[in-house]
């Protein structure tokens, strides 16, 4: 009995957050949707950058949040809203992959635009809207995945079943969200 019981629970919590995670990724597109005049017209080229941005954002998070979760289940992170050593070094592991990779997509999308002959924004501006969008949405995308992940765990809920999936969804709408006020900004 005690084993359905744990089949139930995985699909409720499952088919609940993928459901959840439908409604996010639509408001991502109507986010990229209006974003179009400028990545057509004013900031022609960036649209190099987005698809590998959101990519990043969903595999960087997605590992922190099966770390945490692991952490969690081990024993290894206390289920407390406290920056132990173990949570420092996974978030600043993740922030610094994140500026790291979001650099090279930069560098790569720039280098593509020239090779294939697209035009784009020049090469600093590209490399800084990379950046700074991942920055931005790997900040907020860091704390929410430590506290959806403690909350979850907290509640009975298996992190695994719950963070993962909600962090690569929410990295697609937040980095959508940061890319946008980035190039507003720029």
């Amino acid at each position: 009995m005690p084993q359905s019981v744990n089949v139930r629970a995985i699909v409720i919590q499952g088919l609940s957050i993928l459901i959840i995670c439908a409604i996010i990724e639509i408001l991502a597109g109507d986010v990229l949707g209006r974003m179009g005049e400028k990545l057509t017209v004013t900031l022609p080229g960036l649209i190099l950058i987005i698809p590998p941005l959101l990519d990043l954002r969903g595999n960087v998070n997605g590992a922190l949040a099966s770390r945490l979760g692991t952490a969690l289940h081990t024993g290894i992170l206390e289920p407390k809203f406290s920056m132990s050593d173990e949570l420092k070094i996974n978030v600043a592991s993740s922030l610094i992959l994140s500026l790291i990779a979001s650099a090279t997509i930069g560098v790569i999308a720039s280098l593509i635009s020239l090779l294939f002959g697209i035009s784009a924004i020049n090469f600093i501006t590209l490399i800084i809207v990379a950046v700074a969008a991942g920055f931005i949405s790997g900040v907020i995308l860091a704390v929410l995945t430590v506290a959806v992940s403690i909350f979850s765990y907290i509640r009975g809920w298996d992190p695994d079943n719950i963070t993962a999936p909600l962090m690569a969804t929410l990295g697609d709408l937040i980095t959508m969200v940061s890319i946008f006020i980035v190039v507003l900004v720029v």
